[in-house]
């Protein structure tokens, strides 16, 4: 069933429906996505019809002015090949953001699938690839593993079995892609590092844009005591920290100064929230970190406004910083933080799985010195280029949407 109304009186020229995100389900980058990717297309093509699949409906419908549709390829109740029967009353279905094509590359393509076979034009917009699908599905575990490392070890190691099984589920999964996307009228991807992926993967027609985020408006900026130093950070509850004795050693160190606050911003205000209300408890003085209350990107990126320095582990909290100009360190999860800070001429601060706490701290410092002047000049060239390649694929965006040439 679709809900909500956009209010408009004229008959729509085009019926889009926006999917392959998991939306409403409390990620604020997926949202900032999402909100950024709506105006534009309200821009581009103002007398379409926009429905969005999400799990949040009725948020989304009066947050958004959108119809809203349940979300497809991500619950039980509506798997993707139920998705057909639905997507097939749109003129457009265009998968319109995060990092899918690694991250649950099989819902992603299915539903392009799907609606191929329905006949609907399908886009693909922003949309980034780690430089590994995601090991949680492509990699081999359980008993499966153990049978394949039995008979590693019958052929004293000689036959990597394991290895080959999973090159060749990694092989299949990145030729259903390409041949899901080479079925779609546009592709355009976040990054440069994604559009190499998908030529390595069978594809190579990928326009490099941008994070649609990038385009996401400041929210209120709270304020704040200028004695203060606030130092932003966030911890992904999705894929954690594994060393939390060096984190809570580093946070310790930070807020070892009177003056110092470690702000808490929260991507997902549900585990990440818990998380690191968690981690601070066990702070030597708690009362110096600040767990803060955001569920909406302009929130939480005006809390980015209001810190000197941002380390996250969340990339689109990395995002929205840069947007503002607040100086960011990354902790990389997959290469997706690592891409992004390449355009700064950054690199992470190691992984969730291996951080260099060192090299934070050196970071914070560094920032904290020059008051973040180098970084600013930094993002503004970075965004610059960024808004640059996201102008020219909303041309063809635009021409896609109109009909024109």
């Amino acid at each position: 069933m679709v809900t909500g109304m956009q209010g408009r009186a004229e008959m729509p020229e085009l019926k889009i429906l926006l999917g392959g995100i998991p939306l409403g389900c409390d990620n604020i980058g997926d949202e900032a996505i999402l909100g950024c990717f709506t105006s534009l297309v309200r821009r581009l093509a103002p007398r379409a019809e926009i429905t969005v699949c999400t799990a949040a409906e009725e948020d989304t419908a009066a947050l958004l002015g959108v119809k809203t549709a349940p979300l497809y390829g991500f619950t039980r109740e509506h798997p993707v090949s139920s998705f057909g029967r639905f997507v097939r009353k749109f003129d457009r279905y265009i998968w319109c953001g995060a990092t899918g094509l690694s991250d649950y590359p099989a819902v992603g393509a299915g539903l392009l699938e799907a609606a191929q076979k329905q006949r609907v034009e399908c886009v693909v917009w922003g949309v980034g690839m780690n430089s590994e699908l995601n090991p949680a599905f492509f990699s081999i575990a359980g008993m499966r593993r153990k049978l394949l490392r039995a008979a590693e070890l019958l052929t004293f190691g000689r036959v990597p079995f394991i290895d080959r099984c999973e090159a060749r589920l990694d092989s299949r999964m990145r030729q259903r892609l390409a041949a899901a996307l080479k079925g779609c009228s546009l592709v355009v991807v976040r990054d440069p590092q994604t559009a190499e992926e998908l030529r390595r993967s069978g594809f190579d027609s990928a326009v490099v844009g941008a994070d649609s985020a990038i385009l996401q408006r400041t929210g209120k900026i709270p304020l704040v005591d200028r004695e203060q130093v606030r130092i932003g950070f966030c911890v992904s509850a999705q894929r954690s920290i594994g060393q939390r004795a060096e984190l809570l050693a580093l946070w310790n160190r930070l807020t070892g100064c009177e003056n110092y606050r470690l702000v808490l911003i929260p991507m997902n205000p549900k585990t990440d929230s818990a998380l690191m209300r968690g981690l601070a408890s066990g702070l030597e003085h708690p009362e110096r970190a600040i767990l803060l209350n955001v569920t909406r990107p302009a929130e939480a990126q005006a809390a980015a406004a209001s810190c000197r320095v941002v380390v996250s582990s969340r990339l689109h909290l990395l995002i929205l910083a840069a947007n503002v100009g607040t100086p960011i360190i990354g902790i990389d999860r997959g290469s997706k933080i690592a891409n992004f800070l390449a355009a700064f001429g950054l690199a992470p601060a190691g992984s969730v799985d291996d951080c260099d706490f060192s090299a934070v701290e050196r970071g914070v410092e560094a920032y904290l010195a020059d008051g973040g002047d180098a970084f600013r000049r930094a993002a503004e060239a970075a965004r610059d280029r960024m808004l640059a390649r996201l102008a020219a694929a909303e041309q063809l965006l635009e021409a896609n949407l109109t009909g024109g040439a």
